[in-house]
């Protein structure tokens, strides 16, 4: 129940830009996934941030997937719009993940930053690819 009839500001900022502000949360929580999953097997790896980016990317995305279903309202009813869009789901993040991985190799030789630095900014540039492609190809409203 409202106690007033007027929305405030940040109400309406808020469900004008639900979908994108709740993209970014659940980007976040699966972000801090990733840094924990990618720092771990970095170190464990002696180093190896290309297995270490695999590992960590997969298990982010796996979580990620679940969220986003959320958060793009869009939850497949039958079987085959469901297979279809985790179909769909998974070829996008395998086109990403050689992105993920050039982006993460340019920044660590070219700018010479540290693994886990370069990872981070990494994360910000795959933010919007993977926004976009979510947006307009995995969770389309009139797919489900």
């Amino acid at each position: 129940m409202k106690l007033f009839k007027k929305r405030s500001k940040l109400e309406k900022f808020y469900y004008a830009n639900k979908e994108f502000i709740d993209y970014n949360i659940v980007s976040f929580i699966s972000t801090i996934i990733l840094y924990i999953v990618f720092f771990i097997v970095d170190k464990v790896t002696n180093g190896n941030y290309l297995l270490a980016n695999f590992i960590s990317y997969t298990v982010s995305f796996t979580v990620l997937y679940i969220l986003d279903r959320e958060v793009f309202d869009a939850k497949p009813r039958t079987r085959r719009t469901k297979a279809a869009q985790l179909t769909t789901f998974i070829v996008v993040r395998v086109i990403g993940f050689p992105l993920d991985s050039l982006v993460l190799t340019f920044l660590i030789k070219y700018f010479k930053l540290g693994n886990f630095a370069a990872k981070i900014i990494g994360s910000f540039i795959m933010f919007i690819y993977n926004y976009v492609t979510n947006k307009l190809f995995v969770f389309k409203k009139n797919r489900i």
